[in-house]
């Protein structure tokens, strides 16, 4: 579980004027406002359990507590052009994303919203806002942003990056890797029907891990031998998800694909190792 906390002190490159208090990074309206959001992982790799909290904003507080304000998390990838906006009148919501919509690891931005017309009489103590705000008569309108959290980056991931289709022309236990990088980067999965429904639907565990690494392996051949070179205009460092993803494989002391010493099977391994299952030692002889 990823916890995200945003407070007034927290660093920020820019600063931003507003006609009302707002909680989010380097704006002092809530003196010790504190906004935070707890990230746990979904029940696949494609959705995540948001849970928001918010303390010292008693104006922000008040809001969600009388449904006049709700929790919101944008789902988005600039390099696709993907946005969806989820909202909930709970602080805990799930989100989720489609790969084939995205073709790269998605990014996220928490926040709370306005859903509703009101009038408010600022009080310095009550509000918990900043003494510049304290008396001061304003309209909320239905839209606005009340507290904005740091935008989250999800780390790039081989299996992430990859979506199966089932493709009936592959000969039995047979699968073929194509990139695609129209919209972002990622690996289409061409799979054998037989071999797809046991990859989703059953066959042991180990099993349905090994081919998977398989797939890795094969996913990274790709790279090198069709993505090995970084061109200042093009090549891998155009798609964010192949940034990091070397950025991942750095941090594991490993090697990208454009290098000398790159071997696709051992990065595969390294990152998904093979497992099988436990013999016992009557079985060994």
């Amino acid at each position: 579980m990823t916890i995200i906390q945003t407070s007034a002190s927290s660093p920020s490159n820019a600063i931003r004027t507003h006609s009302f208090p707002v909680l989010e990074a380097g704006n002092i309206s809530y003196p010790n406002g504190v906004y935070s959001v707890r990230f746990a992982p979904g029940d696949d790799q494609h959705s995540f359990v948001l849970h928001h909290s918010v303390s010292g904003a008693g104006l922000i507080s008040r809001l969600l507590n009388r449904g006049q304000a709700c929790y919101v998390c944008a789902v988005s990838s600039p390099r696709s052009s993907y946005r969806r906006t989820f909202t909930s009148s709970r602080a805990e919501q799930i989100i989720s994303w489609d790969s084939d919509d995205l073709g790269e690891a998605p990014q996220f931005t928490p926040m709370i919203v306005s859903i509703d017309t009101a009038e408010l009489l600022l009080d310095e103590a009550d509000d918990e806002v900043h003494r510049s705000w304290a008396g001061l008569r304003l309209q909320l309108l239905p839209g606005q942003k009340l507290a904005v959290g740091r935008v989250v980056y999800l780390k790039a991931s081989m299996l992430q990056m990859l979506t199966l289709h089932t493709d009936d022309r592959l000969p039995a236990g047979s699968f073929l890797v194509e990139g695609d990088s129209e919209h972002g980067f990622h690996f289409h999965v061409h799979v054998n029907p037989e071999l797809h429904a046991f990859l989703r639907l059953g066959g042991a565990d180990h099993a349905r891990k090994n081919v998977m690494t398989h797939i890795v392996s094969a996913c990274l051949a790709l790279l090198q031998r069709e993505y090995r070179e970084d061109e200042e205009d093009g090549g891998w460092s155009a798609y964010r998800n192949l940034v990091a993803l070397n950025e991942k494989l750095r941090s594991h002391g490993l090697p990208n694909w454009s290098d000398e010493n790159f071997h696709p099977e051992v990065v595969a391994t390294h990152l998904y190792p093979h497992v099988w299952p436990e013999v016992s030692p009557d079985e060994r002889r």
